[in-house]
């Protein structure tokens, strides 16, 4: 099978795997890509914002005879999706979740609603600009988090009013939660082309680096598999819509033993790799969907490890 993946970046874990059963042709808005020096083919292509960036994109599926496009960078999402059609009538299917979906998870104010309408253990959250307009009885710290943000980009830690009257004097479109002590985790969930869960694997965020785990191990707790399970449940009855392909949930789990969820981000994460390692061979997966084959699900079925990240360099005399 040929899949195109898209803002490659350096995923190189990730077009490693998948390379064990597909061609992998990797595509990027920028040259100094890591990972365009271990796909099959390589693309440089306009910014998702570009006016040509759907069309490049299409003729490259044409030319390369893409079966399965998989989106990594969460801004594509949406533009992806309103042509998801005309991927589709070229033999391409776009490996992304339903619209509404997509609405859920990419926007946090849209995913804590999500959570709060259906008893969704999480913790409390307000807009920023409701803080700022009605003197709410909040307990700090507190965490200042963009609606759209991605990793730990653009977020705050309040522990006082002054820090919050601060912050709230200059940031708009910002989310404020509350700041709940514990153990990290992200469940990596793997759907199939209809919604039906494939596999749950949770991962203990041990260390993590400018919003990337370097440090992480799976772990077969099913408490967390089983509210996982409820939740993407309860994401696939909206609507009639379906997740679909790679998601990571994350949720902290405090002293008390209490999971509360904090985001849902429709992709692989970061740390997905572990997965990998732990026996769900998404690559394999990946051909069987769009080969029509059966795909029984397995959750709860995989070894527990331990993942310890290092950096690695290319050398070249040009780019």
């Amino acid at each position: 099978m040929r899949i195109l993946l898209t803002a490659i970046g350096k995923r190189v874990q990730l077009v490693n795997h998948l390379k064990k059963h597909n061609y992998v042709i990797g595509v990027d808005a920028g040259t100094l890509s890591p990972a365009r020096y271990f796909v099959d083919n390589f693309y440089q292509i306009p910014f998702h914002d570009d006016r040509n960036y759907i069309n490049t994109l299409l003729d490259i599926c044409k030319t390369e005879q893409i079966d399965m496009l998989i989106p990594l960078y969460e801004k594509e999402f949406i533009i992806l999706d309103e042509y998801r059609k005309r991927f589709n009538d070229i033999g391409t299917f776009l490996l992304l979740s339903d619209k509404s979906i997509l609405e859920i998870c990419n926007d946090k104010w849209n995913t804590y609603n999500f959570f709060r309408t259906n008893n969704i253990n999480t913790p409390k959250t307000y807009l920023l600009e409701d803080i700022r307009n009605n003197r709410l009885d909040i307990n700090y710290p507190l965490i200042l988090k963009p609606r759209d943000g991605m990793g730990s980009k653009g977020i705050f830690h309040v522990k006082g009013e002054r820090e919050l009257s601060y912050f709230s004097s200059d940031q708009n479109n910002y989310i404020i939660q509350e700041e709940v002590k514990g153990v990290e985790y992200t469940m990596d969930v793997l759907c199939d082309l209809g919604g039906k869960i494939l596999s749950i694997v949770p991962r203990q965020r041990l260390e993590v680096r400018a919003g990337e785990v370097v440090k992480s191990r799976s772990v077969k707790d099913f408490d967390l598999i089983d509210s996982t399970l409820d939740l993407v449940n309860k994401l696939n009855s909206k609507n009639g819509n379906s997740a679909i392909g790679p998601m990571n949930i994350q949720c902290i789990v405090n002293k008390e033993k209490d999971i509360k969820f904090i985001e849902v981000n429709p992709r692989f994460g970061g740390g997905v790799p572990l997965t990998f390692e732990s026996g769900v061979d998404y690559s394999k997966i990946f051909n069987d969907m769009v080969a029509g084959r059966n795909i029984s699900p397995s959750i709860g079925d995989f070894r527990e490890l331990v993942m310890l990240r290092y950096d690695e360099a290319i050398f070249r005399e040009e780019i």
